[in-house]
């Protein structure tokens, strides 16, 4: 039988006909995942937005607490990872489209990571990785803030967003990928500049609407109670090391075992070593990979359950501060 190798693993992993099988897209239900996801925030937003007007203020805010602490799965560690890759939807179309609007909805720039996450992975952890290297540790103040709105985090985002779209060029590693009037560097004006216009854009026009209380919900969503999205982000590689050689990511990469409820606003993500051996498969096909890769003994890496991440991250000194490496869209790891 011929076999599709993980070059890391030496375990014959996916047979032709199972490879080919788990690469079809089914649009049927990407479309229904997503319209959850926009069912689960408009129904939140639509009931927060009656309460409020209504003049009850604190269930207002308490409405809001699912809506921030999933909002951030919207973007680059959540559905707009999928999207961007493109495996979500058979046609281009509507993942590139998807994939730029959920990062204007996260304030991040797509023109970034359409640069840097190829390169990602190409070598997780190595001198080219702009997004997971070096690996980065939060203060105590850092994780406070995770927990309840990111102040600094509106004002990096903010700063390297306005600077990125006056077209000004990060200095260091990121000079050499964004080299001034590179492709590149028009990537990360453009998209800067797309996230700017569309945020004002949603501010304008909720305030049009006379709903100050949707414009915050919308345009803060991102900086409020990202602690689970930040800190299953981090799980992915965190205190790992960069692999052997090209096509290998067991030492890089980890895989965490998530409930069904977490797993889904994470897009599968979850099933990160799974994905970065074959990310041409759609991320709702994953968790049968992952069951073969279970049989198999396929993971050096793995944690089962998000508590376990945990208490690994704090084993691993994640929340002991460390040295930060600031990326030219606000985001870290």
């Amino acid at each position: 039988m011929t076999t599709i190798d993980g070059a890391n693993l030496g375990l014959r992993l996916l047979d032709r006909e199972e490879y080919r099988r788990l690469t079809t897209k089914r649009d049927s239900l990407a479309a229904l995942l997503i319209a959850i996801r926009i069912a689960f925030h408009g129904s939140l937003l639509a009931v927060g937005t009656l309460l409020f007007t209504r003049g009850h203020l604190l269930a207002s805010l308490l409405v809001l607490i699912p809506h921030f602490l999933t909002w951030s799965f919207l973007g680059w560690a959540g559905i707009g990872h999928e999207l961007f890759h493109r495996t979500v939807f058979t046609r281009r179309w509507p993942n590139v489209l998807l994939f730029r609007l959920f990062s204007i909805l996260t304030w991040s720039n797509y023109g970034y990571f359409e640069v840097t996450h190829p390169q990602h992975h190409r070598t997780p952890l190595g001198e080219k990785d702009l997004e997971a290297s070096p690996q980065e540790r939060l203060t105590w103040l850092g994780t406070l803030a995770l927990l309840t709105i990111d102040i600094p985090a509106i004002w990096r985002r903010l700063r390297v967003l306005a600077l990125n779209a006056a077209g000004t060029i990060p200095a260091g590693r990121f000079a050499r990928v964004f080299a001034p009037g590179s492709r590149e560097a028009i990537q990360l004006r453009n998209g800067a500049r797309a996230v700017l216009a569309g945020q004002a854009l949603i501010l304008a026009t909720c305030l049009a609407w006379g709903s100050p209380y949707l414009a915050l919900a919308l345009c803060l969503a991102p900086f409020c109670l990202t602690f689970p999205n930040r800190t299953l982000a981090a799980l992915q590689h965190f205190n790992l090391s960069p692999d052997a050689g090209r096509g290998s990511f067991d030492a890089s990469t980890r895989t965490v075992v998530l409930d069904p409820i977490t797993g889904f606003f994470y897009a599968d993500m979850q099933y990160h070593l799974e994905h970065h051996q074959f990310p041409a498969i759609p991320h709702y096909n994953l968790r049968e990979v992952h069951a073969i890769f279970r049989r198999q003994g396929g993971h050096r890496h793995i944690e089962h359950g998000y508590w376990s991440g945990l208490k690994l991250l704090a084993r691993e000194g994640f929340f002991t501060g460390g040295p930060v490496q600031k990326m030219p869209f606000g985001r870290r790891l």
